[in-house]
């Protein structure tokens, strides 16, 4: 059987779902993981998880001494442009292994042989399980110099892993619309040379297989039981992605002292009965159509009362992967809104009733304000984060 290893590096208070992460870990027994974490917090540990104390001083450290380059990242979302480069950054860790892999801890596994056989380890080097592009929260790579080293193939990745800004360089440097149509990654247009690039124009060296083998967003109907995690109760799944879960405004945070044997992952809440019930249909239908209404209702109560327009939003560019919002500030020192052409501007309105939301006057698109970000926040809970761009 191949030794697998999944590495990790996740800076800051683990959160709500690691302890999804943590139970789908302890029924994957074949697998290791070591998680590289400056979270204090005590808690139980399977013994294929390891805990290894980190910071971003360390990792600074660390990767300047492996990829002989200056690396003075400043947040530790950086550190997924290096995922390609784990395989040298952490060679120490994972030198006993025939394969090592990246993955983040938003996901729940379910059974990671069932899918990563020995027949398809010892035919492929590089293995995706999302089929339009590399999937950087679960990337699988042997453990060789050869694909180890690849991602020297990029002209860009001493420029990116010097650099403070986000280049997505673990998946497909954010062309994410444009592959998922289906098209060639070397006919996008990206500011850099992402692994993705790198994967396909190598196909004559390496052998990488992209396959379709994870649930995403939020569709409901999933359960875990036991380790076996499944759709519809009719499709298995290597793993269920929480990346829009947890970032729906509807969907509900749970904090279980101890995650059961069996459980169910509605669109927005998590259960632990089988039957799909009055909770249920409270927090997938009703309280998400409520919400909606009462949005509407903030908008046209603070249209009708002349709520003021947003004075506080920092004016620049805003960007999410290839998509980019602009804000600027007009002779009255309000901010206003522009896509691609500012000839286009949209006043932005603040909510009366919702704390840290504002709308769009004209389109009625509605927005969260966070720090050096704000999100788009659409009618189904999801939204998209636009984060302020480093100049």
């Amino acid at each position: 059987m191949n030794k697998i290893v999944l590495l990790n590096c996740y800076l800051g208070r683990l959160p709500w779902y690691f302890d999804f992460f943590l139970k789908s870990c302890e029924t994957n027994p074949t697998i290791d993981f070591i998680i590289f974490s400056n979270d204090e917090k005590k808690r139980d540990i399977p013994q294929n998880v390891k805990l290894v104390k980190f910071s971003i001083e360390a990792f600074n450290l660390l990767a300047s001494q492996k990829l002989n380059l200056d690396i003075k990242i400043a947040n530790a979302y950086k550190i997924c442009d290096f995922k390609p480069a784990f395989g040298i950054i952490f060679q120490d860790e994972i030198s006993n292994y025939d394969f090592w892999g990246v993955c983040d801890i938003d996901l729940v596994f379910g059974r990671i042989r069932e899918f990563m056989t020995d027949d398809l380890l010892d035919n492929y080097d590089v293995i995706s399980v999302k089929d339009s592009f590399p999937s950087g929260y679960f990337l699988l790579f042997r453990n060789s110099t050869t694909v180890n080293h690849l991602y020297e193939k990029s002209k860009d990745y001493a420029y990116i892993f010097t650099s403070n800004e986000n280049y997505c360089f673990d998946e497909c440097g954010g062309a994410y619309d444009d592959v998922v149509l289906g098209k060639n990654i070397l006919e996008t247009s990206t500011k850099t040379e992402s692994i993705h690039h790198v994967l396909i124009k190598e196909q004559n060296n390496i052998r990488v297989h992209f396959d379709l083998f994870i649930i995403e967003g939020t569709p409901g109907k999933i359960k875990w039981e036991n380790g076996i995690l499944s759709y519809k109760d009719e499709y298995e799944v290597l793993l269920y992605h929480f990346s829009c879960y947890k970032n729906n405004i509807f969907s509900t945070i749970k904090k279980w002292k101890n995650i059961p044997k069996s459980y169910y992952i509605d669109k927005y809440n998590i259960r632990k009965n089988s039957n799909w019930g009055i909770s249920a249909k409270w927090t997938d239908c009703v309280k998400p159509n409520l919400r909606n209404y009462l949005f509407k209702m903030d908008m046209l109560c603070s249209k009708f009362f002349k709520a003021k327009v947003i004075p506080d939003l920092e004016t620049g560019q805003y960007s999410y992967m290839n998509r980019h919002i602009f804000i600027g500030k007009n002779i009255k020192k309000q901010n206003y809104l522009y896509y691609e052409d500012i000839d286009y501007q949209y006043d932005l309105i603040k909510m009366s009733l919702h704390k840290n939301y504002f709308f769009n006057k004209s389109t009625k698109q509605y927005y969260k304000n966070e720090k050096n970000s704000f999100s788009e926040v659409f009618l189904d809970g999801n939204i998209i984060k636009y984060t302020k761009s480093i100049n």
